[in-house]
C-alpha cells in the first residue's frame, strides 16, 4: 500500500506507491509541500494502486491517472484490457479539421470573461497577444493539430526558455494549454498533451527585507500601544520575532511551560492543545532551545501577569480567540492556539495604522534576527542551531547582508 515518508533532502513529503504490471511490482513516488498533502495524495494513489492490481477501473479514472502523471499512458494499455481501443473510439470522434482562427476567436472569448477589467483591460490584450504568438507557432509547425504531442510541446518550451525569461515562458504554456481546450471543445483533437505536463509558476524573487537598528527600536515602542488585536498579542509577536527568530507556527504554538525565566530559555518542541487533541510537531532539526535577551524575558514575565489580570491567561503565550469574544463564557477558545494567519493580519493593522513601511512583515523579524546575530560577531553554527536550519548553507545566505558600509574589515586583528 502506499505510505508518506519525511524527505528532507527536498524540505517535503514523499508518497510511496507501487504499480503492477504482467505480475511484476513497479515501485513509483510522487511528493506534496505538507503532511496534509501527503495524506490526501496518498488515499488518492491507493486508488491507483488497487485499480492496477485488478485491472479494473473506469475509462475516466485512469484517464485522471494518466493526465495526473501516476500512471504511463504505456503502463495504463498494458494493465487495463481494452484501454487502448477506448482511445481508439475516442480519436475517431475527431471530426474536424484544425481551423486556427476558430479556436483564437473562442479563446478571446474565454479571456474576456475571465480577465480582470473585461476586454478593454490590459489583462485581456496582454493574455491575447501571448494566444497569439502561440497560434502562430502552431500554424507553422502543426498545420495539423492532431500531429502534436507531448514531445512536441517539451521541444517548443525548450526552445522558448532559450529566448525568453521564466514568467514570459509560463504564460505562453498556460494560453497552450487553454487554447488546445477548446480545440477539444470543437472536435480538432482528442486530448490536451500540454495538460499531461506539470509547469510550476515561477518564484518571485525578491530581497530579504532586513529592518534597521532605527526601525527596530520604532518598532518595539508602537508594538505596545497596539493591544486591540490578538488579546494584545502584537508585542509579544514582535519580541517573539526580533529576539528568538521563530516562525509563525513556532510563535502560536509556544506555550508558557516552554519558557525557563530563569535561564532564560526558550524550548520549541511537540506541543499539543489539550482542549481539541490537536498536535503540532517541528521538523527534527527544528526543535531546539535558544536563549533570549533579558529585555525578551522580562517583557514576557510582565504579560504574563496582564494576561492574569485581564484573565485571559491560558496555555499559550498567544492565547487564542479576539477580542470581541472575551466576554463570552467561560472562554475556552483561549485555551486554544490562534489561527496560522492572525498574527500577520493583526500585525499588519498595526503598520498601516502607524504608516511604516508595508512590507515589514512578522517573517522580517526572523531575517533581522539572524544578520543582526552575525553582525554581532554570534557564530554562524550558533545561528544555525537557533534559527532551526537543517543546512548550514541556508545560515550562510545572512552574511550577504553584511553591507560594505559597514566595512566589516575593520574589525581584523592586524
Amino acid at each position: 500500500m502506499a505510505s508518506v515518508h519525511q524527505f528532507p533532502q527536498r524540505n517535503n513529503w514523499r508518497i510511496g506507491y507501487y504499480i503492477r504490471i504482467d505480475r511484476k511490482s513497479i515501485k513509483k513516488a510522487k511528493y506534496a509541500k505538507t503532511k496534509a498533502d501527503a495524506n490526501l495524495l496518498k488515499r488518492k494513489l491507493e486508488r491507483v494502486e488497487d485499480g492496477c492490481k485488478t485491472a479494473l477501473a473506469s475509462k475516466k479514472d485512469i484517464d485522471e491517472w494518466v493526465q495526473q502523471g501516476w500512471l504511463k499512458k504505456e503502463e495504463a494499455e498494458q494493465i487495463f484490457i481494452g484501454y487502448k481501443e477506448t482511445i481508439a473510439r475516442v480519436e475517431e470522434l475527431v471530426t474536424e479539421s484544425t481551423d486556427y482562427d476558430q479556436i483564437l476567436s473562442a479563446y478571446e472569448d474565454y479571456s474576456a470573461d475571465n480577465s480582470k477589467g473585461g476586454v478593454f483591460k490590459r489583462t485581456h490584450k496582454t493574455n491575447m497577444g501571448y494566444a497569439r504568438q502561440v497560434v502562430a507557432w502552431l500554424r507553422a509547425d502543426y498545420p495539423d493539430l492532431k500531429k502534436l504531442d507531448e514531445e512536441g510541446v517539451k521541444s517548443w518550451l525548450v526552445y522558448l526558455k532559450q529566448s525568453y525569461a521564466e514568467w514570459s515562458v509560463f504564460h505562453h504554456f498556460t494560453k497552450l494549454c487553454l487554447l488546445l481546450d477548446q480545440a477539444i471543445r470543437f472536435k480538432m483533437i482528442s486530448d490536451n498533451p500540454a495538460r499531461k505536463m506539470n509547469m510550476r509558476q515561477p518564484r518571485v524573487a525578491s530581497a530579504r527585507r532586513i529592518l534597521d537598528e532605527k526601525e527596530i527600536r520604532i518598532i518595539l515602542e508602537v508594538s505596545l500601544h497596539h493591544r486591540r488585536w490578538i488579546n494584545g498579542g502584537i508585542p509579544t509577536v514582535v519580541r517573539l520575532g526580533l529576539y528568538a527568530g521563530l516562525r509563525n507556527e513556532e510563535m502560536i504554538w509556544l506555550k508558557w511551560d516552554c519558557v525557563d525565566f530563569k535561564s532564560r530559555i526558550l524550548t520549541i518542541k511537540e506541543t499539543t492543545c489539550e482542549l481539541t487533541g490537536e498536535k503540532w510537531k517541528p521538523k527534527d532539526y527544528e526543535m531546539r532551545r535558544l536563549d533570549i535577551k533579558d529585555a525578551c524575558s522580562d517583557y514576557l514575565k510582565q504579560e504574563q501577569e496582564r494576561q492574569k489580570k485581564e484573565k485571559i491567561l491560558g496555555p499559550f503565550l498567544l492565547p487564542g480567540g479576539g477580542a470581541r469574544r472575551l466576554h463570552h463564557g467561560d472562554k475556552p477558545y483561549l485555551h486554544k492556539p490562534l489561527s496560522s494567519d492572525a498574527p500577520q493580519k493583526a500585525f499588519a493593522k498595526m503598520i498601516h495604522a502607524q504608516g511604516l513601511d508595508k512590507d515589514i512583515t512578522i517573517y522580517c523579524f526572523r531575517h533581522t534576527y539572524a544578520t543582526m546575530g552575525l553582525r554581532s560577531g554570534i557564530d554562524l553554527r550558533t545561528v544555525q542551531k537557533n534559527m532551526g536550519h537543517s543546512k548550514i548553507e541556508t545560515t550562510m545566505e545572512y552574511l550577504h547582508y553584511v553591507e560594505p558600509e559597514r566595512h566589516p574589515t575593520d574589525k581584523l586583528p592586524y
